[in-house]
């Protein structure tokens, strides 16, 4: 049985809600009348009467509930879909960022206080996902992404060099120190998060012969291998950007001196004029700065 027309659907819904036909027109913006016509036009679709003119008004019958209970879950169900979707008016003072979880938690989140004291007049939206959003159809001013970038119709900008950091906890280098990057690697697992291999990468740039090294963790998860780094069960060659809090903070170190060149690395994606608002360029040229300020010597 194909489904009846949509506009019924949603008029039986209001009607149902408030069991009064004139709230109803006054909730969807039309006439009494056309309520009216459009419920039985849904009765007429499934051949079954959905409501009572009772005295004191109106009332569902059996076939009237049953449609309700069934249409009020998927209703709630279509507005958490579609309610961060809605239109913001032109001169809204929302920047909405899509990105990854990793980007987020480990440079986003934690400069956030700073951002706000900065910025008092601009409300941040955080949006992570694994998806790449569609940056002309979906409400996002831009994204931060991971990878090589190259999409067509999209203004890209790497953030930070593509550098992959040798890193370890704190606590599991003072287990082992004074040991060489060989003999260290041969007693602690390593943790391999691309599937390119980026150790064979690090032990030609490093010189350092690995046939002797450990079991290896496949991790495909940056976050996963983030707090796997930091309980000390095992090493890890991570996005620089993304550690270099750690590091600075002390949760991790660096186990060698030699970082990886990396064709990947995380950047910044928006349509052309996404920018030219300006609590969206603020915005942008916000992240930029933290990015560059916070950069090491060597990024």
């Amino acid at each position: 049985m194909p489904l009846p027309p949509l506009n019924a659907i949603r008029a039986f819904e209001v009607a149902a809600r408030h069991l009064n036909f004139s709230r109803a027109a006054e909730e969807l913006g039309v006439t009494q009348g056309a309520i009216s016509k459009q419920v039985i036009l849904l009765e007429d679709h499934i051949g079954a009467k959905l409501f009572e003119r009772l005295p004191g008004g109106l009332s569902l019958t059996q076939e009237g509930h049953a449609i309700r209970d069934a249409l009020t879950p998927a209703f709630a169900l279509l507005e958490d879909a579609f309610g961060r979707y809605h239109r913001r008016p032109p001169r809204s003072n929302v920047c909405r960022i899509s990105t990854l979880a990793s980007f987020a938690s480990q440079f986003l989140a934690p400069r956030l206080d700073a951002f706000e004291k900065e910025n008092p007049d601009i409300a941040l939206e955080i949006l992570t996902s694994d998806r790449i959003v569609d940056l002309s159809r979906e409400e996002v001013d831009f994204s931060v992404r991971y990878g090589r970038g190259g999409k067509e119709g999209v203004i890209e900008r790497p953030l930070s060099k593509g550098l992959l950091a040798p890193v370890a906890s704190t606590a599991l280098m003072r287990d082992h120190e004074g040991k060489e990057p060989a003999a260290f690697l041969s007693s602690v697992r390593r943790i391999q998060t691309f599937s390119s291999n980026e150790w064979a990468a690090w032990s030609t740039a490093a010189s350092v012969d690995l046939g002797g090294a450990s079991s290896t963790f496949i991790m495909e998860d940056f976050l996963v291998a983030i707090e796997a780094v930091r309980a000390g069960e095992g090493v890890a060659l991570l996005p620089e950007l993304l550690v270099r809090r750690s590091i600075a903070g002390g949760d991790m170190t660096l186990f060698s001196e030699v970082f990886v060149d990396w064709k990947s690395t995380y950047y910044t994606a928006h349509v052309p004029g996404a920018v030219r608002r300006p609590h969206i360029k603020r915005a942008y040229d916000w992240l930029q700065k933290e990015v560059a300020e916070s950069a090491p010597s060597r990024a």
